[in-house]
């Protein structure tokens, strides 16, 4: 372009200007501004906004054409600068300059240049201090005219900027937000890894929900503020999940109850370990996870609403991840305490200049045969009584009704897992990453119980109950930033499941064990070895449950960057899934059912920010099932909306919902011997028709920060299912309907649905040494139930009423101290489950069929834990003494009926968990 071609394009602006001139002020006279100086602060302003404050503060005659400065935002700091240099750095990173007029008045004009030339910013954020990528970090430019987000190798792109300044705000939930300045040459592909800094950690594992702030809350220094709301839970029995009933929506925590997501059924969600699926990754009872807590240092928490790319589930996911965070060469982690026993060990190798390989092994056992914890052994003794009702029913017995007092009593307890992972970085943008895990719960107990009134001779009965759960899971997967604007990364996993449980019993009436009947012993001790060995030759009726799933998966991600207004990710997926399940033929009809799927499956999704902080994901998932011949389509959409610079402190908006199928299932079986440990035992399975379980979800959530240091945050949800699967005791009791190896030999559909909400309200104290949270969940569970009761009704996990709160005082650097209460009321469905699910189909004079009346008292719990962590100079320790329960209330699990003198009638007999329980660990890093 010519000087003169240029002279005419900047005349031609200037006479639009002044055709459509805004005036500002009503000054009408020159004035020279270039001795004064002025300060001024914008924080992501309107650039009409930021000219007419600038033009009043001045004085001076401003005009412009309101096109020009539309859907222009400003974020600069200003301070000491005369009229002409202000308003030269305001209009730096923008399409615009400014005349000066012979009559003083200045006017804004479009800057006259060549076509415009672009140039991309990527690279990745990670962790400062060990290197680690941060997954799903909020990369905003400051002006509030876009961003985007890091993927799941920590990786962003930025493309087709307009050759410039720009400043870049990065921020990750338990970081300290960084605030970045890049320049933009033409055709420039810039890339950078951008660290930050972990701030204070007050929970561990760090959980990250789908709802984030876009931009980190700005203060008046110009330092800036993120929620620093992270707690570390009470108690002696920490594992890695035990924290997430932090969250609304999260049910979790109370000994025999499992985890649910926001009203959805317990095999509704899937737990992942690095994007694995784990099968039944709980103990008995909740007692303690399957997963050692030094292994784990990241949960992702997807609920209801969430996106295309975690999967297909209905209620949702719990994504844990490996800890590969050793900054040291190496690191060498002890721990123990009254249950078990944990190591860590984490290496760096060199390869190369930039190359290292980082690997972290975690074992964990216990050590039941050396030391039995009181509070856990007395706890076994105290819910493996024998049920006199359920007792009888098996026995067939026309005699009145006895009791039964435990004269001998035996629990074996094993646990172990292992967990390693390592990482090796080719580049700063080329990653191979392998993990496996594998883990073990088993538990058993045995008793001999005597039952009164007695007899000439001694009634004897004898039980045995044993748990045995295996984990199995492997993973490589490989990431490589390929250009500023393609991500890929592929993941090969393989997981299984063995899960066997064994019911055997016997009592004096039994012909197998004669010598019992004849009198010959003297002492219970005696009775007790002689049915134990008897027992252990497979002469007693025995129930015997197993169930094995195996689960194959080969996955490819992409994630491309357009512009920094569109980023689009695209993944496909196969799956091949084989079961089992074996029932035996006791209590239960006997089953043997086993399936195998293979599912392909794609997704995409794509991400626009549109205007001043709004971010919209709109996406589908599409999944091929080759047994039925049919194509599931997933629709899902996520709208966004943040107002960091408000008056009233920071809003963030979130509604998000779509449609989720399900193609594994989860099953209770109720668990029904006279003695048994636990409620119910869990199998999966998958259905081979086209009866596949269903759900609608639609979501919304607000997170507010008036001010510094606090923050509120509230939620809404609401599931349909209008195909879910739940356990047919019908057709598992039935003698001649389905076929013993078909899915509904055991499963029957229905429709379920959820609602309700949560709220969560949050303060720090400025100086940080105080924590404090309080909360409260409101959640309903409804399910059809029409095969057993004739009606829909609340659902047994459900729990309308959740109460918590949490106070966490830093003393001293070397003292903590945290104060934790929890109470939990509406729980029905009081009798054990065997009541309602087995009493009634064996024996219609027992009638349990009003569940939703039989209502268990409130559940009240206040913990407190001392954590110590002085310096030794050669390592760093941690001396914990956690008091559970120190109100020693007797919460209820559940109710049993047990016999009285007057024939005919009964008392209620609760079957409780632990009361006061105390307990100190000892942990060593080196």
């Amino acid at each position: 372009m010519t000087e003169v071609q240029r002279l005419k394009s900047s005349l031609k602006w200037i006479c639009s200007g002044i055709f459509s001139l805004m005036i500002i002020t009503n000054s009408v006279y020159s004035q020279d501004f270039n001795n004064d100086v002025f300060s001024f602060e914008f924080r992501g302003e309107r650039l009409s906004n930021v000219l007419e404050k600038v033009a009043e503060s001045a004085g001076l005659d401003l005009v412009y054409d309101p096109v020009l400065v539309h859907d222009l935002y400003i974020h600069k700091r200003i301070h000491n600068l005369s009229m002409p240099e202000l308003l030269q750095e305001v209009l730096t990173d923008t399409p615009l300059d400014f005349i000066t007029l012979s009559t003083g008045t200045i006017v804004i004009v479009k800057t006259v240049r060549d076509d415009p030339a672009y140039g991309s910013f990527s690279g990745r954020v990670i962790d400062s201090t060990t290197g680690e990528p941060l997954p799903g970090a909020n990369v905003m430019f400051a002006d509030a005219s876009g961003g985007t987000s890091t993927n799941r190798a920590g990786n962003f792109s930025l493309n087709r900027l307009v050759s410039g300044s720009y400043h870049i705000v990065f921020s990750y939930v338990g970081y300290e937000p960084v605030l970045k300045t890049i320049n933009i040459n033409p055709d420039q592909q810039q890339r950078e890894v951008i660290n930050l800094d972990p701030k204070p950690i007050h929970i561990s594992p760090v959980i990250v929900t789908s709802h984030v702030p876009q931009m980190p809350r700005m203060s008046g220094n110009g330092e800036t503020m993120i929620n620093n709301h992270y707690w570390e839970h009470s108690g002696g029995m920490r594992n890695a999940i035990q924290s997430l009933n932090l969250f609304s929506g999260v049910q979790y925590g109370l000994p025999m109850t499992d985890l649910h997501l926001q009203g959805g059924q317990r095999g509704d969600h899937r737990m992942l370990l690095d994007g694995v699926p784990v099968y039944n990754p709980y103990s008995f009872g909740q007692m303690f996870s399957a997963f050692s807590p030094h292994a784990i240092n990241k949960v992702h928490l997807h609920k209801a609403g969430y996106g295309v790319q975690e999967g297909s589930q209905i209620a949702g996911l719990i994504d844990l991840n490996h800890d590969i965070s050793a900054a040291n060469d190496f690191g060498f982690t002890l721990q123990g305490d009254p249950l078990s026993l944990n190591t860590r060990v984490d290496v760096k190798i060199p390869i190369g200049n930039d190359s290292p390989v980082k690997i972290m092994s975690a074992f964990r056992t216990n050590y039941w045969n050396i030391y039995r914890n009181p509070t856990l052994d007395q706890t076994l003794r105290e819910w493996d009584k024998v049920d006199p009702m359920i007792m009888n029913l098996i026995l067939n017995e026309d005699r009145d009704f006895v009791t039964y007092e435990t004269m001998e009593h035996n629990s074996d307890v094993r646990f172990h897992d292992y967990h390693l992972a390592s990482r090796f970085r080719l580049n700063t943008f080329h990653n191979f990453n392998a993990s496996f895990y594998t883990g073990r719960n088993f538990v058993s107990t045995d008793l001999l119980a005597q039952s009164f009134p007695a007899s000439d001779l001694p009634d004897y009965t004898y039980a045995n109950d044993q748990y045995n759960w295996q984990n199995l899971m492997g993973q490589f997967s490989h990431n490589w930033f390929v250009t500023p604007r393609l991500d890929l990364s592929t993941r090969l996993s393989y997981s299984s499941n063995s899960f066997e449980h064994q019911y055997l019993y016997g009592n004096s009436l039994d012909p197998a064990i004669p010598e019992i009947n004849s009198g010959a012993f003297y002492t219970t001790s005696d009775a007790y070895r002689a049915i134990g060995q008897v027992a252990s030759g497979g002469h007693l009726p025995t129930q015997f449950n197993e169930n094995d799933i195996r689960h194959f998966i080969l996955r490819s991600d992409a994630t491309y960057n357009f512009t920094r207004h569109f980023t689009i990710n695209m993944g496909l997926q196969l799956d091949r899934v084989s079961s089992s399940v074996n029932l035996s033929d006791l209590f239960y009809r006997p089953i043997q059912s086993d399936q195998t799927s293979v599912l392909s499956g794609s997704y995409v999704d794509g991400r626009f920010t549109i205007g001043e902080y709004w971010n919209v994901n709109i996406g589908s998932r599409f999944t091929y099932v080759h047994q039925n011949s049919n194509i599931y389509l997933e629709p899902r959409a996520g709208v966004q909306y943040d107002l960091p610079h408000v008056n009233s402190g920071y809003w963030s908006f979130r509604v998000s919902g779509g449609i989720y199928w399900q193609f594994i299932n989860q099953f209770d079986i109720t668990n029904v011997g006279p003695t048994a440990l636990v409620p119910s035992f869990s199998i999966w399975s998958h259905s081979e028709s086209g009866q596949i379980p269903k759900a609608y979800h639609i979501s919304g959530s607000i997170l507010f920060e008036p001010a510094d240091h606090t923050s509120i945050s509230l939620e809404a949800f609401r599931k349909w299912q209008p195909v879910a699967y739940i356990t047919s005791y019908q057709n598992l009791f039935s003698r001649q309907t389905t076929d013993i190896a078909r899915f509904d030999a055991f499963a029957e559909s229905t429709s379920i649905s959820a609602y309700g909400g949560g709220i969560r309200m949050t303060r720090d104290m400025p100086d940080h040494r105080i924590h404090l949270m309080i909360g409260y969940d409101y959640s309903i569970s409804k399910i059809n139930d029409h095969s057993q009761f004739g009606r829909t009704m609340p659902a047994p996990w459900n729990e309308p009423h959740r109460f918590q709160g949490r106070a966490l005082w830093h003393i001293h650097p070397a003292v903590s101290t945290i104060l934790q209460w929890q109470t939990v009321a509406g729980r029905t469905w009081g009798y054990r489950q065997a009541y309602y699910d087995f009493l009634q189909f064996r024996d219609s004079h027992y009638i349990f069929l009003r569940p939703e009346e039989d209502q268990l008292s409130p559940f009240h719990q206040l913990d407190f834990s001392l954590i110590l962590k002085p310096s030794t100079g050669f390592s760093d320790l941690e001396l914990r003494l956690d008091l559970v329960n120190i109100l020693n209330r007797k919460n209820v699990i559940d109710w049993g009926l047990q016999p009285t003198e007057n024939p005919g009638e009964f008392d209620f007999r609760k079957r409780t968990m632990p009361g006061f329980t105390p307990s100190v660990s000892l942990q060593f890093n080196f």
